[in-house]
């Protein structure tokens, strides 16, 4: 089966959300690697998945919780209206609430193909260590703001096309495909 979820990050106005089809098989873990990738991340902090009281880290020398390595989204018994929530960052704290919108068949072998898409989705995720939900509206007032003390410090930091309101779907899903066309996944 292939599960259609809607990703939304917690505690920011207006919403920045990505609406993803991934296949049952992937693990927890492959699944935060998509995350990554549809939320412009780059993979260096720790992570946890929270599905109902059940905890999921990366198997590592101080986790204390379930290996997100070991258990597959077939395992956990998902079906429409699920809910469960990615945290990502626990310095920051970025929170990110996932609904299962759809539940549906794999294509046969010859049909359309399985791999995960990126099918739509609003605004871009922030900048990597912006400093959660708190320090990103801190982020953008000096972004929208030229007269701001720390307004060139901040678009340097961001980058010159960093552009809060912009998010391209069709670019986003391409990077994705790679990836796993690359065994990244």
């Amino acid at each position: 089966m292939q599960l259609l979820l809607r990703i939304t990050m917690a505690e920011i106005s207006p919403p920045i959300w990505r609406l993803i089809r991934v296949p049952d098989q992937y693990t927890l873990h492959q699944l935060h690697r998509v995350l990554q990738i549809i939320f412009s991340r780059l993979d260096y902090h720790l992570y946890e998945f929270q599905v109902e009281s059940r905890r999921f880290e990366a198997p590592g020398p101080e986790s204390e919780v379930e290996d997100a390595t070991a258990i597959k989204l077939c395992d956990l018994a998902f079906a429409l209206g699920s809910q469960f929530t990615y945290l990502y960052d626990f310095g920051d704290g970025w929170e990110h609430d996932i609904v299962v919108e759809a539940v549906l068949p794999m294509p046969s072998e010859n049909g359309p193909d399985w791999s995960p898409r990126l099918l739509d989705g609003e605004r871009a995720a922030p900048p990597e260590d912006s400093g959660g939900p708190p320090g990103f509206m801190d982020v953008l007032e000096a972004l929208n703001d030229p007269s701001h003390p720390r307004h060139e410090e901040i678009r340097n930091w961001a980058g010159s096309t960093y552009d809060p309101d912009t998010f391209d779907t069709w670019a986003i899903d391409h990077a994705l495909a790679l990836v796993v066309a690359w065994g990244a996944v």
